[in-house]
């Protein structure tokens, strides 16, 4: 992975995970941010017609957010070897993949106004977003200790905590930016995510171009 570039916007959405992840696992990368008006040339030149990408030194390029962030957590040591760990946190990803989803379901073809108020009953108690939440909540807090699966963070952990400071970065219009705060386990997993010493480290040290939204803050 040494010298690897992953290719993303100028945002954390996708790629902060990975970003993450490679941070966390003392890879040295390039952190190759592009400008939107850049990809609609990019666009064609990459496997699936999205980002983020990954370029190793040898010229392979790996795509989808996903595959990438499994090759990164197998090769730092952020992946579990055992298969049905492995699973768990695949499972966990999956369930934390679909918040996003149901959550930009609400208000689909309504007006401004009506659909960040369909946004906002989504996350209170009884809306599909708060249900999701909730569920994975309780599995978080199914494991023993802070973090998803085992003892010690994981990509897993990674995913829910980029995924979860998504939901309330302004990203999706609508969503109070408090909605994570009734939920526990999240916010100590959230927590012990921002809190490891690469991550404090990554963000201090980012080019004072870099914005990121209030919710990748510390916790």
């Amino acid at each position: 992975l040494e010298n690897c570039k992953l290719t993303y916007f100028g945002i954390p959405g996708r790629g902060e995970a990975t970003r993450l992840a490679l941070s966390i696992g003392n890879v040295e990368f390039t952190d190759d941010r592009i400008v939107f008006k850049e990809w609609p040339e990019l666009k064609p030149k990459t496997p699936w017609g999205s980002l983020p990408t990954l370029t190793l030194s040898d010229g392979t390029v790996i795509a989808q957010q996903r595959a990438i962030l499994r090759l990164v957590g197998k090769m730092t040591g952020l992946y579990p070897t055992d298969p049905i760990a492995a699973a768990r946190v695949d499972e966990l990803m999956d369930a934390a993949e679909d918040i996003g989803a149901v959550t930009m379901k609400a208000g689909v073809g309504l007006e401004q106004a009506e659909k960040e108020a369909a946004r906002k009953v989504y996350c209170e108690e009884g809306g599909a977003t708060y249900g999701l939440l909730q569920r994975l909540d309780t599995k978080i807090g199914s494991n023993e200790g802070v973090f998803a699966v085992g003892d010690s963070v994981t990509i897993a952990d990674l995913y829910i905590y980029c995924n979860s400071s998504n939901l309330i970065s302004g990203l999706f219009d609508g969503v109070p930016t408090n909605a994570l705060d009734g939920f526990e386990n999240l916010m100590a997993l959230r927590k012990a995510v921002r809190s490891h010493p690469s991550v404090i480290q990554w963000y201090d040290n980012l080019d004072d171009g870099v914005t990121v939204p209030a919710s990748f803050g510390a916790l």
